[in-house]
């Protein structure tokens, strides 16, 4: 693991020591990613899927921090304007998720969604003009959530990252979470 995603692990690690008090329970989401702006012209609009594992911790009446480790995949695909070069990319995150349901309820009805991390980016083109990026870099995303039941909801976001100079991460995740 490279030093600053150690740093943002453990940053997030210690950040959750002290809610580890609280009604914290452990939970899963998966999801699927539609690219938007470079990373579309990157792989041709090519739909990635991504998850993460997080701990959800009620912090107040309809307040919920949410720590996670993710990751997200976008297979390859043909970058447009150059024929023959086709590009792969991948993250993993480190990030703290809040959530917020107006109601009051965490465990049903809908809810604002917003986090801010850590994400470590891998881009990789291959064929004509070969390169490859790595980049660890700030992420922020956010949307709206529905919790269906105690156990099960449903996430639409968008996400936004500076990888570099020419490339920016942006596109929407759209996701199932499963508390355990």
């Amino acid at each position: 693991m490279k030093p600053l995603s150690t740093l943002l692990l453990g940053t997030a690690l210690a950040l959750a020591l002290p809610l580890a008090a609280q009604d914290a329970s452990i939970g899963a989401r998966a999801h699927v990613v539609g690219p938007m702006g470079d990373l579309n012209t990157l792989t041709n609009n090519q739909i990635g899927i991504g998850g993460a594992v997080f701990v959800a911790f009620p912090v107040s009446e309809g307040l919920v921090l949410r720590p996670l480790i993710g990751v997200q995949y976008i297979p390859k695909g043909d970058t447009l304007g150059l024929t023959g070069t086709k590009t792969r990319v991948a993250s993993i995150d480190f990030m703290m998720e809040g959530l917020w349901y107006p109601g009051g309820d965490p465990e049903h009805g809908a809810y604002l969604v917003g986090a801010v991390g850590g994400q470590q980016w891998h881009i990789v083109a291959t064929g004509d003009t070969p390169s490859t990026i790595n980049a660890t870099r700030l992420g922020v995303n956010g949307g709206l959530g529905y919790q269906a039941s105690l156990r099960l909801g449903v996430e639409v976001r968008g996400f936004w990252s500076p990888v570099n100079a020419n490339l920016t991460a942006t596109g929407l995740m759209i996701g199932v979470t499963m508390k355990f």
